[in-house]
């Protein structure tokens, strides 16, 4: 599916989509994981779909939460990742984030890890429910370091037997927090979280990534151009065989003309 001002290209089995802004690149993430939500529901009946909840996954919600087609009384959401040590209710919890998005669907229903005093007992909780069957889509984004959910570079890989982990968080995914607006500074964002593990979240049917910004610029580089390695989580998404990348121009910049092909480099303002 084309939308105005967007060109798309496939590299190394990956759908490349290239907008020319944040909006028409949520917008062509968010259309493309309605079409897989309404066709899985189609076929079997009801969807699973795992989150991040990012401001770059902001506009990929909007418009998916908009479609009309999709029943989200069919629909069991999971998010890929919590904070440790916030205070009960804390709007800065990622599942208060993204069930606020999710809140315009009407009937979607989150299910939310709640942490709180005791992570090792809610990450074999969350481990048995996010196990109980296959996710059928996995909507993500990827950090400035190219860490996806919280998995940070050198701290997880394909190989890691966990499903929910209790991981630190690097000072430069805490920094992005503070950039993005999540919190007013770093002493206020948590360094603990529980995370889905790198084969946690690639055990799915397809794989949606929304990433905008020249301060992502260098992660998406080393994502689609460098090894496939733990010193890039990201990279590892590239062992996946169905992943369609979104990208707006500024993140897209320093990629390769060899990567990005004429045809996308002239659909770009």
């Amino acid at each position: 599916m084309s939308l105005p001002g967007r060109s798309e290209r496939v590299h190394e089995g990956i759908r490349l989509h290239v907008a020319r802004d944040p909006v028409a690149t949520g917008a062509g993430a968010g259309r493309e994981a309605a079409g897989i939500l309404r066709a899985t529901i189609a076929a079997r009946g009801r969807a699973r779909v795992l989150f991040a909840s990012a401001p770059s996954q902001e506009e990929m919600l909007a418009t998916l939460v908009s479609d009309p087609l999709v029943d989200w009384d069919r629909v069991d959401a999971f998010h890929m990742d919590e904070y440790l040590g916030l205070p009960q209710g804390s709007p800065h919890a990622f599942g208060a984030w993204l069930e606020k998005r999710l809140a315009a669907a009407g009937r979607a229903r989150l299910e939310r890890m709640r942490p709180s005093s005791a992570p090792a007992r809610e990450a074999a909780r969350y481990t048995g429910l996010v196990r109980a069957a296959r996710m059928d889509l996995v909507c993500m984004g990827i950090g400035v370091n190219g860490h996806i959910a919280f998995n940070e570079p050198g701290a997880g890989w394909l190989d890691d037997p966990e499903t929910v982990r209790l991981v630190g968080l690097d000072e430069t995914s805490r920094r992005q927090q503070v950039q993005e607006g999540l919190f007013p500074s770093l002493e206020d964002v948590p360094t603990r979280a529980l995370t889905l593990t790198v084969p946690a979240l690639l055990d799915t049917g397809a794989v949606v990534v929304t990433v905008h910004g020249a301060h992502k610029a260098a992660a998406v580089a080393a994502f689609l151009e460098g090894p496939v390695d733990a010193r890039c989580p990201a990279s590892a998404i590239r062992t996946h065989p169905a992943v369609s990348v979104y990208m707006d121009a500024a993140a897209a910049g320093r990629l390769a003309p060899t990567t990005l092909g004429a045809d996308l480099l002239e659909g770009q303002p």
